[in-house]
């Protein structure tokens, strides 16, 4: 590699690690694409990964499930997709492998820190029934070293059991017996395994892999490695005089009240004015189908154009948009329809560029009505589309 360009990598990697020593990033093993951020997508992994499953069965997932058809909505703890994995009753299992950066050192222990959680719902078909099931029983991380492409040479790091439904870092010391090239990183179940079952894992935040000393306590909190000389902000020490009006007199400035935080910022989407917060729902006047259908009617236009509107002038959030239907229609029928409505809302928002993974579809059927009564204005109330903050980004 030309010097000038093996500066300017070097540079580059300092600045990732905060005040790491360029020794010490050296020393660090990077992986390709540690968020697993891809286009949502179900059954193929995400871009710098390969699938190292079981031939004939289906690759990992990149999440959140943009067709909602494994019901998979969490959002992402960094970037905007994660990798979802399971395990299945037909002794299968899913894994995904990728080469590294360079080479691990033999005997060298590292440090590994990733994000983990389990998905409420991930809905699949049982291998052994052919019937819907929720693969929702928890397990674990397995990491394996090896030479290729999916080569499991040696178990070389595991997680306990992952039955946190929240986002948490685990961390792992890794003790490679050999000088790997590659990494795998596989769902697989609770030990001993008495029956195989239906599992998952979903994994984001993939940090390098960090020489340690072997025997390091990682339960101690992490810290990250800060520069010797602190920065002082010049603009922090400015001191600023309240300005007398001429022939007037001098006015004290205004005193905070407590240490209130600052107010999230007031929008208006649909009948619903609202902070622009997680969890916030917007309420979308007249978006109307066509009888028991998910085409759009013509009248619709308005009120998903301000969709539009919103999410261009917020694109830091990312949303769910949910679809809700009447309460005559029976509980399999409303929750058909009002997914495949959401799902219709969510395409029409993709043509105007709005990213897949920016929106998810979410049907709730009849069981969130807003009324209860039998007239026909009750039953249009309940028909109804919303929008909701699921997160904001760089909070």
């Amino acid at each position: 590699m030309r010097p000038y360009l093996r500066a300017l990598n070097l540079c580059l990697a300092l600045l990732l690690v905060g005040g790491a020593t360029a020794q010490d990033t050296e020393d660090l093993i990077f992986l390709r694409n540690p968020s697993f951020e891809d286009m949502p997508r179900n059954s193929q992994p995400p871009r710098g990964w390969t699938n190292c499953g079981f031939p004939g069965e289906t690759p990992p997932d990149v999440q959140p499930d943009p067709k909602f058809e494994f019901r998979v909505s969490k959002p992402a703890f960094a970037g905007n997709t994660y990798l979802g994995m399971v395990t299945r009753e037909n002794e299968t299992y899913e894994s995904v492998g990728q080469q590294l950066g360079q080479p691990m050192k033999a005997d060298q222990c590292y440090e590994f820190r990733v994000h983990l959680a389990r998905s409420e719902v991930y809905l699949s078909r049982s291998r052994k029934t052919n019937q819907p099931s929720n693969y929702v029983t928890p397990i674990k991380l397995r990491i394996f070293g090896g030479y290729s492409i999916c080569d499991r040479g040696e178990l070389i790091g595991e997680s306990a059991l992952v039955d946190n439904y929240d986002w948490q870092e685990y961390r792992f010391e890794i003790k490679p017996g050999d000088a790997y090239t590659h990494i795998i990183l596989e769902a697989y179940y609770k030990q001993p395994i008495m029956f195989p079952y239906n599992g998952n894992v979903l994994v984001d935040n993939a940090q390098p892999l960090r020489p340690i000393d072997c025997g390091t306590d990682l339960s101690l909190p992490y810290e990250e490695p800060v520069d010797a000389v602190a920065i002082t902000d010049p603009d922090k020490q400015i001191k600023v005089q309240p300005v007398v009006p001429r022939g007037g007199t001098q006015t004290s400035p205004a005193t905070p009240v407590g240490n209130a935080p600052p107010k999230e910022p007031t929008v208006r989407l649909g009948r619903t004015e609202a902070a622009l917060k997680e969890g916030q729902v917007f309420a979308i006047e007249n978006i109307t189908f066509k009888a028991n259908s998910a085409e759009l009617e013509e009248a619709s236009e308005d009120a998903l154009q301000e969709i539009v509107g919103f999410l261009q002038e917020n694109d830091d959030i990312i949303v769910e948009i949910g679809g809700h239907a009447s309460r005559r229609a029976s509980s399999t029928f409303a929750n058909d329809l009002s997914t495949d409505r959401a799902k219709t809302v969510v395409s029409y928002l993709k043509t105007y560029n709005i990213g897949f993974e920016r929106m998810l579809p979410r049907g709730y059927g009849k069981s969130k009505p807003v009324c209860t009564s039998n007239d026909m204005e009750c039953n249009r109330r309940n028909q109804r589309v919303e929008v909701k903050i699921l997160k904001v980004k760089g909070k």
